[in-house]
């Protein structure tokens, strides 16, 4: 058999061939494979020996180009040198997978492109030039679309980065569910291998299992509880999900374990039996829902206002909670309730007899809404919140699919209301009063006379007269007089104040934001009082008594709140929107003025009211209602003619200016929170804010007290929820 060897320079030549130059060698190289170019079917069949050692990439890329008849194109990076040995001859077409095995080995690759030319240029820059799609049988850079049936490929991916190095791509595109990867050949094959075992269908899908004797909803809960340990698990595989279906009467089962599976679907069969208890009792513990509530429902549902009851009013009289009889209760004559708290807000906010006013909401504990009808006896135990239920089999289950429909967790509204005031009171007084009292005391006729001008506060300090009859009763401001001794009028002696000016201006500012919170439950009215208790004089009279006729006076008085009340009631839509009937109202003491009003024991209050129905998005913040409001006044006295003269005229006049303004809006916040997750963060961020702000108000430590503690929440880490809730149907203890 004819073999061809290829021995370029730089090898370990035999010993006859030592003696040829370079130049010689690529001549015998260029004759062997001019003597073989006019037999192809002969050079096909006939083995090569390829031996190269420690050879340029570029001279083995030329000897194997003659060779197959490729066109090889070497980036100018192409720098080295590669090993190449058989110990035997291989057949030609084995040599180009040969030489980009080695050309791999060595950090490049060969991309091959049209025309039977092959770029070779280094294995970081493969992937950016146009590969061919699909793959061949050699070992050059091509790219592939792989597309997943069953599996997802963003999943399938993870698995397969690490059988393709970091150089090449392997991405995901998740419209088409597919992966596309550029990469080598062979290493291409081998990935299509590995998708190929993965991307088959899952055994996860679930499985309907009828039931005929059992309901669902118990065997769900029962299973639950069997399996608590997969229902929390972290592995995907030894998870299990079991679901009642309370229309069909089914169990829902899923898991990627089949042995789990069979056996979860075992023991479902086994417990689908008819009952083994003489009797149908049953006893259904509720999660949310009120037993009373769900039992008076479902006998308005049977239409069982006409069938026989169990219960008594006596037994309802009976069970009476206990924390009712520490709160305070209506008279028993009328609906006017006793407590004066009570009492004070359903006056200010006009309310009717309100049910069971100033008492807290409580539970319902009437047990006549016991019932039998429809072949079932309900009977509602409020001590543990459970319905004993008597019924046949089929009956049950259709109250058992209704109690769990009633049975639900009802969401919750945390209301945000913010009452924001801002009020600027400026006024400003200015004027020059004089008297001429010298000749009252003298014989004869005399004159006298002067200005005396009045004050808008209603009192008499501010003129010229009350100042000279009581000097330390002067109005504020700056006050600046001319005093001449003293004169005697009608027997009451008063200075001799021959000239009184008056100035003042004064600027008030107030702003006031209130910020009330309440949760309440959905449809459920809640009420929020803050404030004082202020007593206001309602008569009063002399009572004469005894010997002496002594005189005892006697009043009366009554009580009032003065605060922020806010009533409200929230309603869930079922597009998510909230409708709130608001009651909300404001009342303040008007500051004393000592005015002749108050003097009678009277007394003034601010009251805004807002009383209205909005509805509003989940945590959208709507503006309610406003005041604003603007007022300028101006006083002025002054003489006729002379007051109006030019500089000489401000002897003669007493001006008064005063503007008040008053900006009121009232904001609302509704948010929904229909988990316990939810009511958490909102809690834990409220409790955080307050103790923030407790702890700021530490007092400093001071050398001669002794130091005190101060009083703060504890701000130490949450206590988190248990990691399994309850399961359905566990007994409560």
């Amino acid at each position: 058999m004819n073999r061809v060897r290829f021995f370029p320079s730089g090898m370990t030549k035999p010993p006859f061939s030592r003696r040829l130059s370079r130049s010689l060698l690529a001549a015998c190289i260029a004759a062997c494979l001019g003597a073989i170019a006019p037999v192809p079917q002969l050079q096909a069949q006939t083995p090569v020996t390829l031996n190269f050692v420690d050879a340029d990439i570029d001279v083995v890329a030329k000897a194997v180009g003659e060779l197959t008849g490729k066109t090889f194109v070497l980036d100018p990076k192409v720098k080295g040198k590669i090993n190449i040995q058989s110990a035997k001859g291989v057949a030609p077409g084995l040599a180009y997978p040969t030489f980009l095995s080695a050309l791999r080995m060595a950090g490049f690759a060969a991309v091959e492109g049209p025309g039977g030319v092959v770029r070779v240029v280094p294995e970081v820059d493969a992937k950016a030039l146009p590969t061919p799609i699909g793959v061949d049988a050699g070992g050059a850079i091509a790219t592939k679309v792989i597309p997943l049936a069953h599996q997802s490929a963003s999943q399938v991916i993870n698995a397969l980065r690490p059988l393709v190095a970091a150089a090449n791509a392997l991405t995901v595109y998740p419209p088409g569910n597919a992966i596309i990867i550029t990469d080598y050949s062979d290493n291409i094959r081998k990935v299509e291998a590995v998708i190929a075992r993965l991307d088959v269908p899952s055994v996860a899908a679930p499985e309907l299992v009828p039931l005929n004797h059992a309901h669902a909803l118990d065997v769900a809960a029962t299973l639950t509880r069997v399996f608590a340990d997969a229902n929390g698990a972290t592995e995907s595989r030894d998870r299990l999900l079991i679901t009642a279906d309370a229309r069909s009467n089914s169990i829902i089962v899923r898991s990627e374990d089949a042995g789990r599976l069979a056996r979860v679907k075992t023991l479902i069969q086994e417990l689908d039996r008819p009952t083994a208890a003489p009797g149908n009792i049953r006893i259904v513990y509720l999660k949310h829902a009120d037993a009373a509530q769900v039992a008076a429902t479902l006998r308005r549902v049977l239409g069982a206002e006409g069938g026989s009851s169990t219960g008594s009013s006596s037994n309802a009289s009976g069970n009476a909670s206990a924390l009712s009889s520490l709160l305070p209760t209506a008279a028993a004559t009328g609906s006017t309730p006793q407590n004066p708290l009570a009492a004070a807000t359903a006056a200010l906010t006009g309310a009717s007899s309100m049910q069971s006013a100033g008492t807290l909401p409580q539970m319902s504990t009437n047990t006549n809404t016991a019932f039998t009808a429809g072949g079932a006896t309900v009977y509602p135990d409020t001590a543990i919140n459970a319905l004993v239920i008597s019924a046949p089999t089929p009956v049950y289950n259709n109250l058992r699919t209704v109690i769990e429909q009633l049975d639900v967790r009802r969401a919750q509204v945390f209301i945000e209301a913010l009452i924001a005031e801002v009020q600027a009171d400026r006024a400003a007084e200015f004027g020059i009063q004089w008297q001429a009292l010298d000749g009252i005391n003298r014989s004869g006729t005399q004159g006298f006379g002067g200005t005396n001008f009045g004050s808008t506060n209603g009192t008499t300090t501010a003129n010229i007269l009350g100042v000279a009859a009581n000097p330390a009763a002067v109005a504020q401001g700056f006050n600046v007089g001319l005093v001449r001794g003293a004169v005697t009028i009608a027997g009451k002696q008063i200075l001799n104040l021959g000239l009184l000016a008056r100035a003042l201006q004064s600027d008030v500012q107030a702003n006031i934001l209130s910020m009330p919170t309440l949760l309440a439950l959905d449809n459920e009215e809640a009420r929020f009082s803050g404030g004082q208790t202020v007593p206001v004089l309602t008569g009063q009279y002399a009572n004469s008594s005894g010997a002496n006729n002594s005189v005892t006076p006697f009043a009366t008085f009554d009580r009032k709140d003065v605060g922020l009340i806010l009533r409200v009631k929230p309603l869930i839509t079922e597009g998510g929107a909230i409708r709130l009937q608001l009651y909300q109202e404001v009342s303040s003491v008007a500051p004393s003025t000592a005015s002749a009003v108050d003097a009678a024991g009277l007394s003034t209050f601010n009251k805004r009211v807002l009383e209205t129905s909005v509805l509003a998005d989940d945590g959208q913040i709507v503006v309610l209602g406003g005041l604003l409001q603007e007022s300028l006044s101006t006083d002025q006295e002054k003489v006729p003619v002379l007051g109006d003269a030019p500089l000489l005229g401000n002897l003669f006049r007493y001006d008064t200016r005063s503007r008040k303004k008053t900006n009121l809006m009232v904001f609302l916040r509704p948010t929904v929170l229909r988990s316990a997750a939810q009511a958490n963060v909102l809690s834990n961020e409220r409790y955080r804010v307050l103790g923030l702000d407790q702890q700021a108000v530490t007092p400093d430590a001071r050398p001669m007290l002794p130091e005190m503690s101060n009083p703060t929440l504890p701000m130490g880490t949450a206590v988190l929820p248990p990691a399994s809730a309850p399961t359905p149907g566990t007994p409560k203890r």
